[in-house]
């Protein structure tokens, strides 16, 4: 009963990281925000809404697509929350050098 239990732990662990994954993806990804803002310049032209009603719209998918930018060139995050990469160090040791 214990093995099915860590098995079916495991499992459910192993689904809900790709979902995780799959929503990080989904969160750092702007093509979605840019397809809005297409879609209300369309309206726009096509007189569905009122130019304030766009600028409104412009103004806030911007700034969310800005956001998404700077979360981009921050720090490297991986999906465990405990887990932060914010630098690499790199030494090369010269052991192999002939002369």
């Amino acid at each position: 009963m214990f093995i099915l239990d860590s098995m079916l732990i495991g499992s459910l662990r192993f689904v809900l990281d790709k979902i995780l994954a799959a929503a990080e993806a989904e969160a750092n990804d702007d093509t979605s925000l840019r397809e809005q803002l297409l879609e209300a310049q369309m309206r726009l032209e096509l007189g569905e809404i009122s130019e304030k009603q766009f600028r409104k719209t412009e103004r806030e998918i911007l700034a969310r697509i800005r956001q998404i930018k700077r979360s981009r060139s921050g720090a490297l995050t991986m999906t465990s929350p405990d887990v932060k990469i914010t630098g690499i160090e790199a030494t090369v040791a010269d052991e192999l050098r002939r002369e």
